[in-house]
């Protein structure tokens, strides 16, 4: 199963359109080299020039990577294949678009599912400052604002940010701050974390991301990620991760379709 159709048995009931990349943040446009479907998105491009112009106005240094693939690929022929291609080329980067564009469904439909007892396993929250970074619509946010003190979920996509306020305002949370950043630029000061919490979020930038972890953790903090995958899939983070000098614990819980996989540092309370 390709990662498209993953995506749309997911979000079975959304739609998608070229217009909607024009949602797309800086950072996200930025991601795209690595994560489009280059042959569909070369028709995207060449059907919808409008598009073209605005990633490059968004961020210049994509130019090169579009001029090359809309050189290398012609659109398909014919109205219906290009409209194929087209979608797929939507849907292949479709968790991009729902972030911004449908918080509330990829809050309810994210297969991601973590429970309080999986992270207090590893450290006591009570009474504790904790940072969810590259958070989401907020899910381990809300999960453990109840145990700790005082939290920080920090997310870069602005749709996203406004629907964890909107959630923590109904949920009367007063320990919950949303924060504009990424893990690899966050937005707090040096040693003022007790704990650091990713959820699938850790990988982009890794080196930059690990150093600034260890930059906003207190002396004797916990940095923990959740990561959750297919159970045959490979997972590149747990060589860097384990090894010298990071030496991250891992903990491992495998069913028959999926891996969920603990890493932090520090020893367990």
């Amino acid at each position: 199963m390709t990662y498209s159709d993953k995506l749309r048995g997911l979000f079975p009931e959304i739609s998608l359109s070229w217009e909607d990349l024009l949602l797309l943040e800086t950072f996200q446009i930025k991601s795209l080299p690595d994560r489009v479907a280059v042959k569909e998105f070369s028709t995207l491009l060449h059907t919808y020039p409008v598009l073209q112009r605005f990633l490059l106005s968004k961020h210049p240094p994509i130019g090169p990577f579009l001029k090359r693939i809309m050189e290398e690929h012609k659109p398909a022929p014919g109205r219906q294949g290009i409209e194929l291609q087209c979608q797929e080329a939507l849907w292949e980067i479709a968790d991009l678009i729902i972030y911004n564009k449908h918080p509330e469904q990829f809050d309810v439909q994210a297969p991601i599912r973590w429970e309080i007892d999986e992270i207090t396993a590893i450290t006591s929250l009570e009474g504790k400052v904790v940072a969810d970074v590259g958070a989401g619509s907020g899910r381990i946010a809300f999960l453990v604002a109840p145990e700790a003190h005082r939290v920080f979920a920090v997310e870069p996509v602005t749709s996203l940010r406004s629907y964890m306020k909107e959630k923590a305002t109904t949920k009367g949370l007063k320990n919950l701050y949303v924060l504009d950043g990424t893990l690899d630029s966050i937005p707090l000061p040096d040693q003022s974390l007790d704990v650091l919490i990713t959820s699938n979020a850790i990988g982009w930038n890794l080196a930059e991301e690990l150093n600034e972890i260890r930059r906003v953790l207190k002396p004797g903090g916990h940095a923990i990620h959740l990561l959750q995958s297919d159970a045959e899939a490979e997972n590149p983070l747990h060589e860097p991760l384990t090894s010298s000098p990071w030496n991250y614990t891992c903990l491992e819980e495998k069913d028959e379709k999926k891996m969920k996989l603990r890493y932090f540092t520090g020893s367990r309370s």
